[in-house]
């Protein structure tokens, strides 16, 4: 049955690839692809794809989602970030994990003080290093953010595309507040090990540059690092979307049901803010029996995407744990 499953995923991956190739050139001769019937430039079309980034492609097999490792070990190292001491969450959820340092900054260039909170964290046992984020914190925090979306974006390096500037402020707020330093440390001690990168919220964006700086300033590789997300908001635009899916080949964002954050900032607008891949829409509570959808589109009209109306406590709630409190409290067994 495991063997018919995975051939039917690598099938189905095949049939991806073949269909966003196709798509791909399709959009590069200046036409758009119409998903209804699988032609380039078909007219009338129901639905059409004219952003290349939203052909139809799965990770491959090597690279796949897996539900379970997300579960008992993503949620967990995520979650530890809204505990002043992750490692509380690791003496309950994840002994052989061990703090390396944690890193609180001031990440408001203007107004009243707002806080951005990151770790860094090894594993001997399961070889790798962690570097996790925490979400948005209070109302305050929340309005800079909402202010912020009309400040624009700065650009990321020449050739990685821009980023929106409050996300942006923050990475490099946590960086110079000791991060810059500790990842070094840890490369320099664990040179083979994997990387980590994982958040939620504001937290998620803060991941998905951290885990884009460290590799195209050559500290990782791409293909040495796992960025797993949950709840995050656009992050950068369409050429930042092009260039980290260009880079990394294991990038999930995970967006629960209703949840408005993946949604904001507005995809069209001035700024033209783009998700990178891949989606993982849990279309449900999210508990251990769920299903889920590996979404083929980047940013599209599908998935969550889709959904017409919000539920707040579904961006707090992840995987049937309210994520913040979980955390606080040392992520307890339930």
């Amino acid at each position: 049955m495991k063997f018919l499953v995975y051939s039917l995923l690598a099938l189905l991956g095949t049939i991806c690839h073949v269909e966003a190739s196709k798509c791909t050139d399709c959009i590069a001769s200046g036409k758009h692809w119409c998903v209804t019937v699988n032609e380039c430039g078909f007219s009338p079309c129901v639905t059409s794809i004219s952003k290349a980034l939203n052909c139809p492609e799965l990770p491959d097999k090597a690279h796949a989602y897996d539900d379970a490792f997300v579960r008992s070990k993503i949620l967990v190292t995520t979650a530890a970030a809204f505990n002043n001491n992750p490692q509380k969450c690791f003496k309950n959820a994840m002994p052989t994990m061990t703090l390396s340092k944690t890193f609180s900054v001031n990440c408001s260039e203007v107004g009243p003080q707002t806080n951005c909170f990151g770790f860094t964290s090894f594993d001997t046992a399961q070889k790798v290093v962690v570097m996790s984020f925490r979400g948005t914190q209070g109302a305050t925090q929340l309005t800079e953010e909402i202010l912020d979306f009309f400040t624009g974006k700065k650009p990321f390096f020449n050739d990685a595309g821009h980023i929106f500037t409050y996300f942006y402020d923050a990475f490099f707020f946590l960086w110079n507040g000791g991060l810059s330093q500790d990842i070094r440390n840890l490369k320099y001690k664990y040179p083979d090990y994997e990387l980590w990168v994982t958040g939620h919220s504001l937290g998620g964006a803060i991941a998905s540059i951290a885990a884009s700086y460290v590799v195209h300033t050559g500290l990782y590789t791409g293909d040495n690092v796992k960025l797993v997300t949950m709840g995050q908001p656009r992050t950068g635009d369409y050429d930042y979307a092009v260039w980290h899916d260009k880079t990394f080949p294991y990038s999930f964002r995970i967006v629960h049901h209703k949840d408005i954050v993946p949604h904001i900032p507005p995809q069209y607008g001035k700024d033209e803010l783009f998700h990178h891949r891949t989606e993982v829409w849990y279309n449900n509570n999210m508990t251990t029996t769920d299903p889920y959808k590996v979404c083929a589109e980047a940013d599209g009209l599908y998935c969550s995407n889709r959904q017409l109306d919000s539920y707040p406590p579904d961006h707090l709630t992840y995987f049937d744990i309210n994520m913040p409190d979980w955390g606080s409290q040392g992520c307890p067994k339930n």
